[in-house]
């Protein structure tokens, strides 16, 4: 297993719009902390304005001339069980944009996210409230069945227009989701049934339900998870955090890993942070002492 870093993670925030040579930097500081791969990340507005042919192929031949290796091009976009068929051709359409500079920068997978179910209120943060409470209220039609067949429809679209380009197709389950535990990324794999269609597991996302990473590789297997996003959670208050400063067992998630034959990367992803050098530092020592059984 290789360490990569995620390019959103240095800047304020990763809906950033990619400017200039700001991924050529971003890909310079990677390098220099000693990650060998990278991921990268577009939303439907840098897609359309930023990710040309000539930008993306000019950061994928510098990712790869100093040592940083394009694995995942992730599309930041959650319509994809939208009550309007318009924003969903709309999702669509920009995830063959997203594919396409996928395969001019050299990524082997596409990726995106799994949405909330169609018509829940958003969760309001009580800064009052003695904890963090996650929810939403659902309208009184709402039928789940019609929802996961939107969903798996609009994923089955996606995975034909990765697939036309030669990639791999996986999608992020964040907590609270439409797709956010280990049963449910089980009947989604095999609802979609595609061995190019698979998981990108995130730690932190597990660890703040208080599911347990190690028992969920085990139960996806090697061959289903493409992607680790490794960032960790004190499972109270923080939930982003680097690896090794929170409860998720690296050790235990790394050797689970090895076990089922994973042989993906696994990628440092820390948001939010006005020092990312110092964290992504911090979670890749970690992680090497774990890889390397010394810690």
């Amino acid at each position: 297993m290789k360490l990569a870093n995620v390019s959103w993670g240095w800047t304020p925030i990763p809906e950033d719009m990619p400017h200039g040579d700001s991924l050529i930097r971003i890909a310079d500081q990677i390098r220099e902390l000693g990650f060998e791969g990278v991921d990268y990340l577009g939303t439907p507005e840098a897609l359309d304005e930023f990710f040309t042919e000539e930008a993306c192929r000019a950061l994928g031949d510098h990712s790869r001339s100093i040592g940083l290796e394009p694995n995942v091009f992730v599309f930041q976009d959650a319509s994809w069980n939208d009550a309007c068929s318009e924003k969903r051709e709309d999702s669509v359409r920009h995830f063959e944009k997203a594919a396409q500079a996928a395969k001019w920068i050299g990524c082997r997978i596409v990726s995106t996210l799994v949405p909330m179910p169609c018509g829940a209120t958003p969760w309001k943060f009580n800064p009052a409230a003695p904890a963090i409470k996650q929810g939403y209220h659902m309208p009184a039609d709402y039928c789940y069945q019609k929802d996961w067949d939107t969903l798996m429809d609009s994923y089955r679209k996606c995975l034909a227009i990765a697939k036309r380009y030669g990639l791999r197709m996986s999608v992020e389950c964040f907590p609270y989701s439409m797709i956010s535990t280990p049963h449910a990324m089980l009947q989604l794999l095999k609802d979609v049934d595609d061995p190019d269609f698979g998981i990108q597991l995130d730690t932190n996302h597990l660890i703040m339900q208080h599911i347990d990473p190690e028992w969920t590789i085990y139960m996806l297997g090697g061959k289903r998870i493409f992607n680790v996003h490794c960032k960790d959670s004190d499972a109270v208050s923080r939930n982003n955090i680097p690896a090794g400063c929170g409860i998720t067992d690296y050790p235990a998630v790394i050797q689970a890993l090895k076990n089922v034959g994973y042989d993906g990367n696994l990628s440092v992803e820390l948001e939010f942070t006005d020092n990312p050098r110092r964290y992504n530092k911090q979670a890749m020592d970690h992680l090497k002492l774990c890889l390397a059984g010394e810690y």
